[in-house]
């Protein structure tokens, strides 16, 4: 039980890399372009994870949803390599609410669920044994921890371009970005433009900008088009915001974007 806690932690630790400081927002967006290069590679462009929004959500006292969760059970309906990286994105979100709420039983269910289509893309070797093995040893040393979080993002999108299947971490961290933009929208039940969960969604934009850029980075003829036209018009609703002058965004501007989220998170789970 003790090890699986632990590789349950390091695959929400595969989608987190960097806090959400504007000084890091920007560090995001600098991509480094070898001199061969015309993109960027994808362990250049850091994404980061559900959970800090998750655990903005439990410190601000929200009680944990299991109907906004896509059910465990679900996941035999996904055979193809798309459909299956989309929803490992989606159910890693899950796990990690799960696992920031301190569901043990949930936690236990969606780590299973994830494990499987890890394995089944032959993503298990990404999750290094020797990773493990440092968060046994500093998992009460919250510093450590973060650097082992980062370390481990490196090395599993390192081994994921390795094995040539760069294609795939675009499509992870959508999924994980549609499922954790969901949760917290589902979880405000009365819209204020100074809640802060409300805001913490507003700056998903930022994290939204880094994943389409990581789809620009992979070659055209592994690219996915009609999911990035989808993306591109979330995007698009977030740009609005922009125009804004006395609030960071209107109940209109919400309202649209969580539809637009609600809409292709429905067609990535089906």
């Amino acid at each position: 039980m003790k090890k699986l806690w632990f590789v349950a932690f390091l695959l929400i630790s595969f989608f987190y890399s960097c806090n959400t400081t504007e000084e890091n927002k920007e560090q995001q967006n600098n991509i480094i372009i070898e001199e061969d290069e015309t993109v960027p590679s994808l362990t250049t462009i850091k994404v980061p994870s559900p959970v800090e929004l998750y655990m903005f959500m439990y410190n601000a006292g929200l009680k944990f949803e299991k109907t906004l969760l896509n059910p465990a059970d679900r996941s035999s309906k996904y055979v193809t390599t798309y459909k299956k990286s989309l929803n490992f994105g989606i159910y890693a979100s899950d796990l990690a609410y799960c696992t920031v709420f301190k569901q043990n039983k949930e936690t236990f269910s969606y780590f299973s669920t994830t494990k499987k289509l890890a394995d089944d893309l032959g993503l298990t070797e990404g999750f290094d044994e020797a990773i493990v093995k440092r968060i046994d040893q500093n998992i009460s040393n919250s510093d450590s921890l973060y650097k082992i979080t980062n370390d481990s993002y490196s090395n599993a999108t390192s081994f994921i371009e390795q094995q040539g299947q760069g294609a795939l971490l675009p499509l992870m961290l959508t999924g994980a970005w549609i499922e954790s933009v969901n949760i917290a929208s589902k979880s405000i039940k009365t819209f204020s433009a100074d809640d802060e969960i409300v805001l913490l969604i507003a700056d998903q934009q930022f994290l939204l900008e880094s994943i389409l850029e990581m789809f620009e980075s992979i070659p055209e003829e592994d690219n996915f088009p009609e999911l990035v036209d989808k993306l591109k018009d979330i995007q698009q609703s977030f740009d609005k915001l922009y125009d804004n002058a006395d609030v960071r965004i209107t109940q209109k501007q919400y309202d649209e974007i969580v539809t637009k989220v609600k809409i292709l998170r429905a067609e990535i789970v089906g």
